[in-house]
């Protein structure tokens, strides 16, 4: 076996241990003979890595540890971090080499990276097409859509007008009636929550894997290794990825001059389209070494036992449990009015109705970060879909469709609420453009769909994807007419008509109760953030709603030329940056 031809001292492997001081480490070879580890050539890296079997090969991407040659019916290893070493003891490898880190990096993504990144994209439209958004509508529901377009205007020429009218007025009355039940549900007596775990002693916490993916992130990179670097868990079982791509130089150039200790690991994703946040979780997922793993988005900031917490909670659950969903919230919350509205939307969603959906064992869409996955179940569920851009919502129902559960609980993450309405917009047209995607997916076989999640699943999977989309889309043209409808005078005339009084009554039900029951909503979420005088942000919310019509008829035109892209939101805008924040505290 070749080796490089360093001198003892200059192929040492530098370390600090848990005390933070710098140390050379004796490697063994056995129990008894004191060996300093020799350097693997970068060179041979790359055959090395083209000869591993299917079971060195994943031993290779979780843990650093490359079988370099076979000797007599004996493998031989190297690794590439003291870590890796440990690891290969622990199963009893013959080590007799080490990596330089980036050299193991260059290797495996010349060599592995093109099958890896191929995988990333096209394995869940290759092994469960119908759960793939890789495709707008199938042929049966495009022929559906069209018969339906046909129907309608067929009907509208041979009907009587106010009859049109009554249709189309129940039909919009209906997806209000979507959002005003779950929002309602959500108000209901909340389930007694299970009494929280004891925390696992530190021998008993499991290796746990924080995937962070980033893409043109550098304005908030220094305040993403403060949070992480505070995470209060085992640095021995942390095992931390950051993602880049590899067409953002200036991400990578910000990441190589950040000191990371030796459980941050820094993952180039190859260029590939589509260019979305899933396609490079499902490429990182193939070098996670831990049995729980979580994402963070660059501008988050957990609390600091977040991971303790989830760790008891999956230990104490059934297997069943494949996925908890924190607290979203925002460190910059009062930065101006936009920002109010930002912070008491995901109150109502994070601190009432998602927790309300899972108390309840209703399937949840998650919140795209912060989300603790059994990487056991993330794998069997196929990971993310790279087609979809809220694949976050779209993982949460596809785990419910294979009998996994999902449970929320109550530690928070800060994040950067958007301060502008450019960048708000960007972030809600593809949320909407995500949710009717979503939606399509779902329902391209409706049966199979509510067999799986049961009926009362089913109707609440339609009021938070297709609901949330449709009334977006249509309440400020509603409203409008709503007003014009009842101060012209035509309300007189149409209550004559039995069918058309019903339609009136129940759709100024919905209305007034629509707006009523969101209010109380966001008030509740917003008093458990502790957030108690906030009266003007309460009484503008419709005013936000209209914003979001735009946002879902851009979403819409997306949606039908340009279905994958990704609108990027940017983040390190906030004057809160600018104070230099080290940890968010409870407002």
């Amino acid at each position: 076996m070749a080796v490089g031809d360093e001198s003892a001292a200059e192929s040492a492997w530098r370390y600090h241990d848990s005390d933070g001081r710098g140390g050379v480490e004796d490697f063994c070879l056995d129990d008894h003979q004191p060996y300093v580890l020799p350097l693997f050539p970068a060179y041979l890296l790359p055959d090395a890595l083209r000869c591993l079997s299917s079971g060195d090969r994943e031993l290779a991407l979780r843990h650093k540890i490359v079988a370099i040659d076979y000797i007599a019916g004996m493998t031989l290893y190297a690794c590439a971090t003291l870590q890796a070493e440990r690891e290969a003891r622990s199963r009893g490898l013959r080590v007799v080499s080490r990596m330089a880190r980036a050299d193991y990096h260059r290797a495996v993504r010349r060599v592995l990276g093109p099958d890896l990144v191929k995988q990333a994209v096209y394995q869940l439209a290759s092994t469960r097409p119908a759960l793939s958004a890789r495709a707008r509508l199938w042929p049966e529901q495009a022929i559906a859509a069209v018969l339906l377009v046909l129907v309608a205007i067929l009907v509208g020429q041979l009907s009587d007008a106010g009859y049109v009218y009554l249709g189309l007025s129940l039909l919009g009355g209906i997806f209000f009636a979507m959002t005003v039940a779950i929002r309602i549900f959500a108000l209901a007596p909340a389930t007694v929550a299970p009494r929280r775990p004891p925390p696992l002693q530190q021998n008993a916490l499991p290796v746990y894997t924080v995937l962070v993916p980033l893409y043109r992130e550098t304005g908030v990179v220094h305040q993403l290794l403060v949070g992480l670097m505070a995470l209060d868990y085992p640095v021995a079982k942390l095992d931390i990825k950051l993602i880049l791509e590899e067409t953002d130089a200036a991400m990578r150039h910000a990441v190589a001059a950040l000191p990371l200790p030796e459980h941050f690991d820094v993952i180039i994703v190859p260029a590939a389209r589509p260019r979305t946040k899933p396609k490079a979780l499902n490429y990182a997922l193939k070098f996670a070494r831990g049995s729980l793993l979580t994402i963070y988005d660059g501008e988050d900031i957990p609390e600091r036992n977040q991971l303790k917490e989830a760790a008891a909670l999956f230990d104490a659950r059934h297997e069943e449990l494949a996925c908890l969903q924190a607290v979203l919230t925002f460190y910059n919350a009062n930065e101006n009015w936009l920002t109010r509205q930002f912070t008491a939307e995901y109150a109502a969603l994070f601190n009432l109705m998602l927790p309300q959906l899972a108390a309840s064992g209703l399937p949840l869409p998650l919140g795209g970060t912060s989300n603790h996955f059994r990487v056991r179940a993330l794998v069997e569920a196929g990971g993310w879909d790279p087609f979809n851009v809220t694949e976050d919502a779209d993982l949460g129902y596809r785990l419910a469709r294979l009998g996994y559960s999902t449970d929320c609980f109550a530690s928070r993450t800060y994040e950067e609420a958007p301060i502008d309405l450019g960048n708000w917009m960007k972030q809600r047209r593809r949320w909407l453009k995500g949710f009717l995607h979503t939606w399509l997916v779902h329902m391209r076989s409706p049966l199979a769909l509510m067999r799986q999640l049961g009926g009362p699943g089913f109707c609440t999977m339609q009021c938070m994807s297709i609901g949330v989309f449709a009334s977006a889309l249509l309440h400020p043209f509603l409203l409008v007419h709503a007003l014009w409808f009842f101060f012209s005078g035509e309300a007189q005339a149409q209550l004559r008509l039995p069918l058309h009084g019903l339609a009136i009554g129940l759709n100024g039900a919905i209305l007034i109760l629509g707006y009523t029951v969101a209010m109380l909503c966001t008030r509740s979420g917003l008093r458990q953030l502790r957030y108690r005088h906030w009266f003007g942000t309460l009484v503008t919310v419709p005013f936000y709603w209209i914003l979001m019509t735009p946002a879902a008829w851009l979403a819409l035109w997306d949606f039908i030329v340009r279905p994958h892209h990704w609108h990027k939101t940017a983040h390190g805008l906030t004057a809160m940056l600018r104070r230099k924040p080290t940890r968010a505290s409870s407002p």
